[in-house]
């Protein structure tokens, strides 16, 4: 019997997280094979199956697995959702590919593994952020290449607006997560600075107000982490003009700049102290800049921009087929859970 080329797949959840983040990439990779989609919404599933040319569609999810054995389940609801489905998913013997966090505490998390354990599954967690282009290159550059020595310093940005749609809406599922809407965001700086150093743990976490929502405690938060040979810190906000996601490393050789949002890395600290380096330092951050935003924009408009999401759920259906590690692996998925609840566990809140 040859090898098998595409995985059925049936997807859980037909929000903006399928229809944005999922769907598309799901029916343009060669070995994964969507057959139908699911939300309790059932014109919400109508839509998004005649939207992404799937043929079926439910409104009940056991009856879904129940008739399409599917080998993967990809889930794309709320967090306080995940350990549930993906458990019944699972006991199903189903291979799990879940939207990140990958639960809302740490037991869940365990009890999640333990599942997958029992029933042989391969559970997988989208942190898509640390396999974006730029994330990818700069992790080669960093820790392939050495190019900027030892890692001394990590400051993570990942910064959003007051008209976010689930912030404005008080009804949101966000904001019922512990730590709110940071229980969504924090999943992004920690899994992508645990690529960079390993392991790292909360020392110092401060937490305050600038906005007038009523059902917002904290708007600011400032993380301090330490790993092993450097400390990281953490900046959530959710009162920026517009969405931006940056990491600053800095190295003994020189530091580096990610823009993940638009895809591109910049260098300092590499050239001397003289006018003349400074000036052609300037000139460089100003051509890599220019460059990544320009390939980011042509592949885009070209179709050819593979996102972090679509670089990770490749990845994710290469290792079901080949049986080999998953890109993102359920216990760094629970190291995750391990360090957010104890950054939680931390938060200070500042008043005036």
């Amino acid at each position: 019997m040859g090898k098998r080329k595409s995985a059925r797949t049936c997807v859980i959840g037909c929000g903006d997280a399928a229809q944005h983040f999922h769907l598309p990439w799901l029916v343009k990779i060669k070995n994964a094979l969507p057959v139908a989609v699911c939300d309790s919404n059932i014109e919400l599933a109508r839509k998004a199956a005649s939207k992404f040319h799937i043929a079926k569609y439910y409104g009940d999810y056991a009856q879904m697995i129940d008739k399409e054995s599917p080998e993967v389940i990809d889930i794309c609801t709320s967090p306080r959702s995940h350990a549930t489905l993906s458990i019944q998913a699972m006991n199903s013997g189903c291979h799990v590919l879940i939207e990140k966090p990958m639960s809302t505490s740490l037991a869940e998390a365990d009890q999640m593994i333990e599942v997958a354990n029992r029933n042989d599954v391969k559970l997988c967690i989208i942190h898509n952020q640390l396999f974006s282009p730029s994330m990818l290159k700069a992790i080669s550059m960093v820790t392939v290449k050495g190019v900027i020595g030892d890692i001394t310093g990590i400051d993570s940005k990942i910064l959003t607006t007051r008209k976010n749609p689930g912030i404005r809406d008080k009804y949101h599922w966000c904001h019922s997560l512990p730590g709110g809407p940071f229980g969504e965001e924090l999943a992004h700086p920690i899994y992508s600075i645990m690529g960079f150093v390993g392991n790292i743990e909360p020392i110092a976490v401060y937490a305050s107000k600038v906005g007038d929502s009523d059902w917002i405690t904290a708007d600011e938060l400032r993380v301090i982490l330490k790993g092993q040979h450097c400390l990281a810190t953490i900046t959530s906000s959710l009162n920026w003009p517009k969405y931006k996601s940056t990491m600053d490393i800095s190295g003994t050789k020189g530091n580096m700049h990610i823009d993940i949002r638009n895809s591109a890395i910049t260098l300092s600290g590499t050239y001397g102290n003289s006018l003349s380096s400074r000036a052609m330092e300037n000139l460089q951050q100003s051509y890599s800049l220019l460059a990544g935003t320009a390939s980011s924009t042509i592949k885009m408009l070209v179709g050819k921009c593979h996102t972090g999401h679509y670089n990770l759920i490749e990845r994710f259906f290469k290792a079901i087929l080949d049986d080999t590690r998953l890109p993102v692996t359920a216990d760094e998925g629970r190291e995750v859970m391990r360090v957010y609840e104890n950054v939680i566990a931390k938060i200070r809140i500042l008043s005036e």
